[in-house]
């Protein structure tokens, strides 16, 4: 038998053995049905392979068989960390193709709620960023104001998480004077315990290091895959639909529309 050259015995032991990891797509710490076969050097990823399309409800074919009405509870599960745009999003859909012509007080209000709802969302994705880099303090920190938000919605409409808040034209009932008071409470308390989750995170060093360059993607990428909202505006897009095509009265109010560069990690979190 022929020794094998020196050569090649020492190629042989610099190549690099790699491990595989099927993430999903009911792995516990997913966020959301999505299955990713990892190639792993270590603790880095090396490449990834996606499989998409483990998410679909039935939500068309359930939809069929009600009245427009009792629809507007199954739309509560599209996306639970906020339920109620999704709500009213049926809600001005069948609007539109009813052809009702809705009060100006009714915009106003679908917008306070709207804008609540998008902070929950904001909360849950941002805090469960820092618990998957190692940060679990913030996460309990900021849930204690999605808690604020889930009161004010128990005090419109009866529900928390599920909201089923609203109705075709408009709301079941006009908002209490304890939901106003409710809401004004958390106008002012949400802001500094923003700013304090802010300071812990995105100068935290660990932070940092886990979310500067990690996962990036450019503007052409995130347009051909349909990217959308803070996703899409982390990558450089300046495109905010309630600017670009204002519904509920947006056009009257007036706001920032913040905007990456890298479309990375740390980028998302920012917008």
């Amino acid at each position: 038998m022929e020794a094998t050259p020196l050569s090649d015995r020492v190629t042989q032991t610099e190549e690099k053995e790699y491990s595989y990891l099927n993430l999903g797509p009911t792995h516990p710490a997913t966020h959301g049905i999505f299955q990713n076969i990892l190639k792993m050097d270590g603790e880095v990823i090396v490449d990834a392979e996606p499989t998409i399309g483990y998410i679909h409800r039935a939500f068309e074919k359930l939809a069929e068989r009600r009245p427009f009405y009792q629809v507007t509870p199954i739309t509560d599960r599209l996306n639970y960390c906020s339920a109620p745009i999704n709500n009213i999003g049926w809600h001005m859909t069948v609007e539109k193709l009813l052809g009702i012509e809705i009060p100006k007080r009714v915009q106003y209000l679908r917008v306070i709620i709207m804008e609540l709802a998008r902070i929950t969302d904001h909360i849950i994705c941002n805090a469960v960023i820092g618990v998957d880099t190692g940060a679990l303090t913030g996460f309990v920190y900021m849930f204690q104001q999605r808690e604020l938000v889930y009161e004010i919605y128990e005090e419109i409409c009866g529900a928390r998480l599920t909201s089923n808040i609203g109705r075709i034209g408009g709301f079941e009932r006009d908002f209490s004077p304890k939901a106003w008071d409710k809401i004004n409470h958390f106008l002012i308390e949400f802001p500094k315990v923003l700013k304090e989750f802010e300071n812990l995170m995105t100068r935290n060093r660990i932070f940092m290091d886990r979310t500067i360059g990690v996962g990036g993607i450019t503007a052409e990428r995130a347009l051909n895959y349909s990217f959308s909202g803070p996703n899409l505006r982390a990558a450089g897009v300046d495109y905010d639909i309630r600017v670009a095509k204002p519904y509920c009265s947006y056009e009257d109010f007036e706001f920032v529309i913040p905007v990456g560069i890298n479309g990375d990690e740390i980028g998302r979190a920012h917008v």
